[in-house]
């Protein structure tokens, strides 16, 4: 969307890397959307700020990765020491749940460590870490990195398949991430409409020329490297959604983590029906 602007839609791109970050970012109404964890979005719409869930944009990028294969289910992971990135963040929540769900209590049948992505990345490389949970493209630059070290990562555990098995629902998704607008009346429907229209044309261009779209993320984000965002592609899962047409399974997601996730950590309740931008 950087690269080709369209007549009847500026954009003007600003990175964030940190969530205290977004939130000054938001709440300061320096942007008219944000790209954010669904959790980030129910808790500012639960503290009174005018924000509207647009879309998902991404859903279910979380792995553990290993240079052990021995680790074949979330059970396996008992004795071991996990690194985790955002204590209390959509990470940390997740698998959370899918331990004690596989009967693994996360306080004293393993070790979670809490490094951030960089930290985490660096040190499976030199394998001083053996197992940790990361989202993508971070899980695609630990394993290219290392490899230069001659370590060789492996997805040992794809979140999203392990969220399957716990619901026993087969098509189950964990809408990770998505777009939230600001102020929407202000923008106006039409501006958020093209948005949506634009942004899913990208999202499919992207998907399907991941070679191609390596450099241009570099070059907007320079911390993602081309070689691992054309990696990263394949397990992302981006599929960018109106949210008001997943409303039954956002709230099914969050009810399901609900049951072993702390109130405060989702805003204390799920969003009403206004939280959902209606196109």
């Amino acid at each position: 969307m950087a690269e080709n602007p369209a007549d009847d839609l500026t954009l003007e791109i600003k990175p964030w890397q940190k969530g205290d970050q977004l939130l000054a970012m938001i709440t300061s109404n320096e942007v008219n959307m944000s790209a954010t964890p669904i959790t980030n979005a129910f808790m500012l719409y639960n503290k009174g700020i005018d924000i509207q869930l647009v879309n998902v944009a991404v859903w279910g990028m979380l792995y553990v990765l290993s240079p052990e294969d021995s680790v074949q289910s979330v059970a396996d992971l008992k004795g071991k020491q996990v690194s985790v990135t955002g204590q209390g963040g959509i990470h940390d929540l997740v698998f959370r749940h899918l331990l004690i769900q596989n009967g693994v209590d996360p306080d004293k049948d393993l070790e979670i460590i809490y490094l951030d992505l960089p930290e985490a990345s660096a040190k499976l490389a030199t394998g001083e870490l053996k197992y940790a949970v990361l989202n993508e493209p971070n899980s695609s630059m630990a394993t290219l990195n290392a490899r230069k070290g001659g370590v060789e990562l492996k997805r040992v555990l794809d979140l999203q398949e392990e969220w399957q098995k716990v619901t026993g629902q087969e098509k189950a998704r964990i809408p990770q991430a998505g777009f939230v607008v600001l102020n929407s009346e202000q923008l106006g429907k039409n501006a958020v409409a093209k948005f949506q229209e634009r942004f899913s044309a990208a999202a499919e261009w992207v998907n399907n020329n991941p070679a191609e779209a390596g450099p241009i993320v570099e070059k907007h984000f320079e911390w993602m490297k081309a070689p691992a965002v054309e990696q990263s592609l394949q397990y992302a899962r981006l599929n960018p959604e109106w949210a008001a047409d997943c409303q039954e399974e956002i709230e099914a997601f969050f009810t399901e983590l609900s049951k072993t996730a702390p109130p405060e950590a989702l805003g204390g309740k799920l969003p009403d029906a206004e939280f959902y931008f209606q196109p």
